[in-house]
């Protein structure tokens, strides 16, 4: 049997998703109306007379006018969207603001991609936040477009300091490798409990060297393109400089049960570069700054592998201790949550180790053998 895929926001047994829908689609229909004749306006005259038609502030109307675009512009998502109206106005907005920087050449491939992340695999989805969708766009951009942006003119960086009395006011502009570096710096300070002024000033006084270890992380496939567990998917050459000290293949934590509560530091890795963020329904937490959660717990039996292991911040790892959530995991790392109205939301993995299940029904048929295998191997350490 096919498993039923659909969006958490999308299922159909509940009523309360059609009154969603229903405002979802007047709300679009009502765009569409308003800037049908849009081209006999110049922009400032319409966004004026959009404001007083709606009584909407400036920034919703360039809302409007952004997800409007997006039908225009991208064929394939006007088809779905038009569908299933599940795509309110600002998610579609910041859908167009970030295909707008890539050239015009590769819309048609953002297009199809985008379509295909916003294509459920499984019942009970949590769709994508839109902040989580324009960072892949940013990186199907660089990917894609044969002309890429120029990079970033370092004589654009700047320190303006102002000197008022016995006080002086520094403002910084970095760019390009420049930026990483000192974002780095900012974060090795805060892990250390040391506000930005007293590190600054350690600096100036003592003329100190600072080390900041980072995790960076390549796929076999792409090795050019990196991630790391902070700020998600980078360019190496922006750490061109820094000492590799260490390198792990961590295909080799896949699976391995490991006899201590504490994940060791490579099934850690693992976990990270699976997950990407919090795994929680919406929240977007960097994995840098989650826990590593048994999903099973160990007092009850949970085994410290990867299949019982995910990513949760402070706030929804406390929600699931509390027991106002239950997760469950599955052979492809997605989670189903269930929370106090005792409907269901299932995350996907969004790392770059995550595992990509395929669309279509060949794609469902495998699913079902890939949990069915899974269930096997739970099964025989449950047994244990």
């Amino acid at each position: 049997m096919i498993t039923k895929v659909y969006f958490s926001h999308l299922n159909p047994t509940d009523p309360l998703v059609h009154l969603h829908i229903e405002l979802i689609k007047t709300t679009h229909q009502m765009w569409v109306n308003l800037l049908a004749e849009s081209e006999e306006f110049d922009s400032d005259s319409l966004i004026s007379e959009l404001m007083r038609i709606t009584g909407n502030s400036r920034h919703e109307i360039n809302l409007g006018i952004n997800a409007i675009a997006a039908m225009q512009n991208l064929p394939l998502l006007r088809d779905i969207q038009e569908r299933y109206y599940f795509l309110n106005i600002r998610y579609l907005a910041a859908i167009m603001l970030a295909v707008a920087k890539g050239s015009k050449e590769i819309w048609p491939e953002l297009d199809r991609r985008i379509v295909d992340a916003l294509t459920p695999v499984t019942a009970d989805e949590a769709m994508m936040q839109s902040s989580t969708l324009a960072r892949h766009i940013k990186k199907w951009i660089k990917e894609l477009d044969p002309t890429p942006p120029k990079p970033p003119d370092e004589k654009l960086d700047y320190v303006r300091t102002r000197i008022n009395d016995d006080v002086t006011y520094a403002q910084i502009r970095l760019s390009g490798a420049n930026r990483q570096r000192f974002n780095d710096l900012l974060q090795h300070w805060s892990d250390k409990g040391i506000d930005l002024v007293t590190g600054l000033v350690d600096i100036l006084k003592a003329n100190s060297k600072v080390t900041i270890t980072k995790y960076l992380y390549t796929t076999h496939e792409e090795e050019n393109n990196g991630w790391n567990p902070d700020n998600g998917f980078c360019v190496i050459s922006d750490y061109i400089d820094c000492e590799i000290t260490k390198t792990k293949d961590l295909d080799r934590y896949k699976g391995v049960v490991e006899n201590n509560y504490r994940p060791s530091e490579g099934l850690v890795a693992l976990v990270r570069a699976r997950d990407g963020h919090c795994r929680f329904p919406g929240c977007c937490v960097p994995a840098s700054k989650c826990q590593v959660d048994h999903i099973v717990p160990w007092k009850e039996g949970g085994k410290t592998v990867d299949w019982n292991l995910q990513l949760v911040c402070q706030r929804h790892h406390n929600m699931k201790t509390d027991a106002r959530f239950t997760a469950e995991i599955n052979g492809m790392a997605e989670v189903k949550w269930v929370g106090p109205m005792d409907v269901p939301m299932v995350t996907r993995p969004d790392g770059p180790l995550a595992l990509k299940m395929p669309r279509g029904k060949w794609g469902q048929y495998l699913r079902d053998r890939m949990q069915a295998r899974f269930e096997r191997i739970r099964d025989r350490y449950r047994e244990d």
